[in-house]
């Protein structure tokens, strides 16, 4: 098979369903651009198959540069990512894929994380990510990461039990306003009117009703 044969095998390429899947995902942001803002920055996992996404979806929106985030990248357990993984440099992104040859890609703010890791450090990567990329790109920013990214920021976003997000399908999303608290001296963020696109599933008891104060 591919996976036993491949040089890289923990670093798939997307599937040809994949790229349909992304051209449409991008066009209803598109769509939606009037009502919830149009995606000006997008920021990637280094993994191959969230780059090629990320091509997907920036052609559609007539976005011309992908910013990688190693902290975006997939959860680094055995089971996972067998291999201390080789990441794919920037010329061999563009190399790899004729729509990401047509990109500018930014290389990451920050280094790989260490090789093995358990899930409660990529938790916390993701949440350093999460918490960092809004003052980053000055502007509606659209992540493309990995089911336990997407998982993750549904729990941070909505202050949700981070086990209580237990099935997040190929393909699902979410998003969520960023606020700052007037009442907060360290200008902390809060999330607010989290979306998720897809099947997710979330314990809803487990959903702390006071994020339901509003800032501004």
């Amino acid at each position: 098979t591919w996976k036993d044969s491949a040089p890289r095998p923990y670093d798939p390429p997307i599937t040809t369903e994949g790229r349909r899947q992304a051209r449409a995902a991008g066009g209803l942001m598109k769509v939606l651009a009037s009502k919830e803002g149009r995606i000006e920055f997008i920021v990637s996992s280094p993994f191959l198959r969230c780059m090629q996404t990320a091509a997907e979806i920036a052609m559609v929106l007539g976005i011309q540069k992908i910013s990688i985030d190693f902290a975006l990248c997939e959860v680094l357990l055995t089971r996972n990512v067998a291999v201390d993984p080789v990441y794919l440099t920037l010329e061999q992104l563009q190399h790899a894929d004729p729509v990401l040859e047509n990109m500018v890609l930014e290389s990451s703010p920050v280094p790989p994380p260490p090789w093995p890791e358990e899930l409660a450090d990529a938790r916390r990567r993701f949440n350093g990510a999460f918490s960092r990329i809004p003052y980053s790109f000055p502007g509606h920013t659209l992540i493309v990461a990995h089911g336990d990214t997407v998982a993750q920021f549904v729990s941070f976003s909505r202050n949700v039990a981070e086990d209580s997000v237990y099935s997040v399908p190929p393909c699902s999303a979410a998003g969520a306003d960023m606020l700052l608290r007037p009442d907060e001296p360290s200008g902390k963020p809060v999330w607010k009117r989290t979306t998720m696109l897809g099947d997710i599933l979330v314990i809803d008891d487990m959903i702390d009703d006071d994020n339901d104060d509003e800032y501004c």
